[in-house]
């Protein structure tokens, strides 16, 4: 407040004295036209809101003097008036316009620290090294710019949380983190900031406060003195983030004396992170894809406002070269002879949506007009050129001695660079979260292709080519739908040794972006293929195209993105171009993405299926079925089997068998096949299940290269047709099943036994029992109370009040309604281990 007196003081004194000095002169008006000077001195030394209240305090003393020499009214008096009023007016705007100019050069440090970042995590993304192999490198991109400590921190399949990477400004803090974090990692249930993230892979932004906050957030006593010793006082954790799920975190740390963090620090660490997550992902696939780079720059220059002052007929009394400038007039006074109207009818002038803008709709009317003037920003297209410019404009009205407006100042501001920078950055942002929220690649070329239009272009479509070679269009985005559909106007390769020699076939072959500011008759020429598509393509009235690759890992070019302008007029120019080619590097990342996952997906489906039975047998006296689901994802092979078979003896006998072998992929999968074929083989062997475990266990713990642990369930049953079933029954670490009478009610079979693999010996225990007809009996792996809601597990608990309702179903109405019930109940998260269950009822 002494701060805003001080600056107005010098405007203030000279408004005073002037005052003074006319009134002591005889009360004249012939000093009025001075008091102009206090707001040109304000607008000097002080901000808009100090000038304007000097300028309304010029006009208030030049009235009163007109009241003191009596002059009210007269044409002397309000040229006066007017004159202090404009200069009041224009004083006002300068002072803005250096206020603006001071907080874009703030604006624009910040911006060019932030827009490095984004450069070296590109570059770094982009060097073609496998990032986790540079994780260091990772932690260290925020480091100093944006923080005093970065970390990478990386979920486990076992969901375990461990340390990708850290740096810090001081390598002491570096390295007291990773001691710290290697003899007590983050607990996935805890309340570090980490784990949270992790959990709801949700962005967090937290402010230390207290010492009771570090105590919950620390593992040990050690770490909870490393970070008050360290003076944690901000922090910032993002998610990194794949295919719809979280894969580990980046966390940027403030140490206390610092600036704490704001929302726009989240953002940026959020465009870093979904960089860094999609690049790791693709490392952990085993396949290079590329890096994810992003032509983003932020360079903010000063900006030259232009400034006009209309009169209350709305003609312009005053215009800056700048105003002239920005309009495409030669001069000032060619400016001022012409109408604003008949300025802006030269332009084709937009709001932000790109809907259409009336001259009355400008801020600088609806002033004149008395009515709210809210800042306006504009996207206007010189038909001529057809450059597109973006325009900030303001307005300020002078009253004039009625209260009436007389006068309106605008201020046009051009923030083309700024605004071009946000709709990269925005649009790349958008397509990057499209391109990762789906494996359907058809999906996600129709989402990038309508988020296209209409801010980028006015049309767009993306071609692949098809087993033949040949380029098929698989996504379009039109203004005009009814372009969409005419297949004339699709460019594809023609017969012949030449082909097309511009467009999609001609990017595809070379990889080269093609730009086409104007189409010319000659290039509609050499792209028809037929007189008849050459009237069609005439017809459009396309102003502007462009053609880029979509490239996949090692920059081949795997399909063409194609961009026009028609209705807008625009003509495109490099950076469309540029942008373009990024959108079309993430494009072809995204598709080898998801042809990846669908390769993998196959294989883990085929070697899956080959570790379970094609059928069940039938058995006498016994009905059974057998339900399995996969983990989501599909393309990792899970440990989770089950077996039915029949063993030599009398009388005849069967055993059931079901396991999980820990872990998943090809070794998991090698072990379940292991335990499958040593307990067939061991069953012609042994009668007794709980031996068939041992010679299991014996086998697991005897295979150096390849031990696992495994839980195992082994039942021998005896049928006896229309009279029950013997059930000798042996666990190992397993689930105990659940058998359901008729009656509902439910009880656990067998007693736990030694875990397989986990030591030399183990204790495994034959229960016998009578299964009466129309008992039915549940094998189950633990997938199945593992199952995820909304809120906590399936649990035992929800599984028995299924098994207690469907008593005395069909064994495959049970299976059935066991596999409904655990679908309705999983949370929108996707499931994350294998789920096998098998159900025996004995027949009536």
């Amino acid at each position: 407040m002494l701060r805003s007196v001080r600056t107005l003081a010098p405007a203030l004194a000279v408004t005073l004295a002037l005052v003074v000095l006319d009134i002591a002169i005889g009360g004249t008006t012939a000093l009025v036209p001075l008091l102009v000077v206090g707001p040109l001195v304000a607008a000097a030394t002080a901000g808009a809101h100090g000038t304007t209240a000097i300028g309304i305090l010029s006009v208030l003393g030049a009235v009163v003097l007109g009241l003191v020499a009596e002059e009210v009214s007269t044409a002397n008096h309000l040229v006066a008036i007017t004159t202090v009023a404009v200069g009041a007016g224009l004083a006002a705007a300068v002072a803005g316009s250096r206020e603006r100019h001071r907080h874009a050069r703030e604006d624009a440090e910040r911006a060019l620290a932030r827009a490095d970042l984004l450069a070296r995590a590109s570059a770094l993304f982009e060097g073609g090294a496998d990032p986790m192999d540079h994780l260091e490198a990772v932690a260290a991109l925020p480091v100093p710019l944006l923080a005093d400590l970065g970390v990478v921190d990386l979920t486990t399949p076992d969901g375990r949380i461990v340390l990708g990477g850290v740096a810090a400004r001081d390598h002491r803090v570096a390295q007291a983190l990773r001691a710290s974090r290697r003899r007590h990692p983050v607990p996935p249930g805890g309340d570090h900031p980490v784990a949270v993230v992790i959990r709801t892979g949700e962005p967090l932004l937290e402010h230390v406060t207290g010492d009771g906050q570090l105590e919950r957030w620390a593992t040990d006593d050690d770490h909870l003195e490393l970070m008050r010793r360290a003076g944690y006082a901000s922090l910032v954790v993002v998610p990194l983030s794949a295919r719809g799920r979280t894969i580990g975190t980046l966390a940027l740390v403030r140490l206390t004396g610092g600036r704490r963090y704001e929302p726009d620090d989240l953002e940026v660490a959020a465009a870093v992170a979904r960089r860094a997550g999609l690049a790791i992902d693709h490392a952990r696939l085993g396949r290079e894809l590329g890096a994810i780079s992003s032509d983003l720059q932020a360079v903010i220059g000063a900006l030259s406002d232009a400034i006009t002052v209309q009169g209350a007929d709305g003609r312009l009394l005053y215009a800056n070269e700048e105003a002239a400038r920005i309009s495409g007039l030669d001069s000032v006074e060619a400016m001022l002879a012409r109408h604003p109207r008949d300025i802006m009818a030269a332009w084709q002038v937009l709001d932000e949506d790109g809907e259409p803008l009336g001259y009355d709709d400008m801020p600088g009317p609806r002033a004149l007009a008395g009515e709210p003037t809210p800042q306006r920003v504009v996207q206007v297209v010189d038909p001529t050129t057809g450059r597109r410019l973006w325009r900030r404009n303001k307005a300020m009205a002078v009253p004039g001695p009625d209260g009436r407006p007389r006068l309106a100042v605008n201020v046009i501001e051009d923030i083309t660079e700024q605004r071009r920078r946000e709709l990269a950055q925005t649009f790349l942002a958008e397509a990057s979260k499209l391109l990762t929220a789906s494996l359907d690649p058809q999906r996600t070329l129709h989402e990038v292709a309508r988020a296209a239009v209409p801010d980028l272009a006015d049309w767009c479509a993306v071609d692949l080519p098809d087993e033949r070679g040949v380029l098929r269009r698989v996504a379009t985005a039109d203004r005009s739908p009814e372009r969409t559909r005419d297949a004339t106007l699709v460019i594809r390769e023609r017969s012949g040794d030449a082909g097309v020699p511009v467009g999609p076939p001609q990017v595809l072959r070379t990889g080269v972006s093609e730009l086409y500011p104007e189409i010319t008759d000659e290039l509609l020429r050499a792209a028809a293929a037929d007189p008849g598509q050459l009237e069609a393509l005439r017809a459009v009235g396309a102003r502007s195209v462009l053609v880029v690759p979509m490239t996949g890992a090692g920059g081949r070019p795997i399909g063409t993105i194609t961009m026009g302008t028609i209705e807008s007029q625009r003509r495109l120019t490099t950076d469309d171009l540029l942008l373009a080619e990024e959108l079309g590097r993430r494009a072809g990342i995204a598709v080898e993405h998801a042809r990846i996952h669908r390769e993998l997906a196959g294989i883990a489906t085929t070697l899956q299926a080959a570790l379970l039975p094609p059928s069940l047998p039938d058995v006498p006296g016994v009905e059974l079925a057998a339900r399995f689901r996969a983990a989501a994802g599909g393309e990792t092979v899970g440990g989770d089997f089950y077996d039915v078979f029949e063993v030599p003896g009398t009388p005849p006998a069967w055993m059931v068998v079901m396991g999980d072998v820990t872990g998943k992929g090809p070794g998991a999968a090698a072990i379940t096949a292991l335990a499958r074929y040593t307990i067939r083989t061991a069953a012609f062997y042994e009668r007794a299940p709980s031996r068939i475990l041992g010679r299991l266990n014996h086998a697991l713990v005897h295979d150096d290269d390849r031990r696992r642990l495994c839980t195992a369930l082994c039942a021998r049953i005896e049928p006896h047709p229309g009279r029950g079933v013997t059930m000798t029954l042996s666990c190992a670490g397993h689930p105990l099943p659940l058998r359901s009478r008729p009656d509902g009610t439910v009880d656990e079979l067998g007693e736990p036994g030694t875990l397989l693999g986990a030591f030399p010996d183990g204790r495994w225990s034959d229960v016998t029992l009578r299964l009466a007809p129309g008992d039915d009996v549940l094998l189950y792996t633990d997938g199945v109370t593992d199952i995820r809601g909304p809120d906590e597990r399936f649990g035992g608990r929800r599984l028995r009040e299924v098994v207690a309702r469907t008593a005395g179903r069909p064994a495959a109405e049970v299976a059935s309604a066991l596999v409904e019930a655990l679908v309705g109940f999983q949370d929108q998260e996707a499931q994350r281990d294998d789920i096998a269950l098998l159900v025996l009822r004995a027949r009536k």
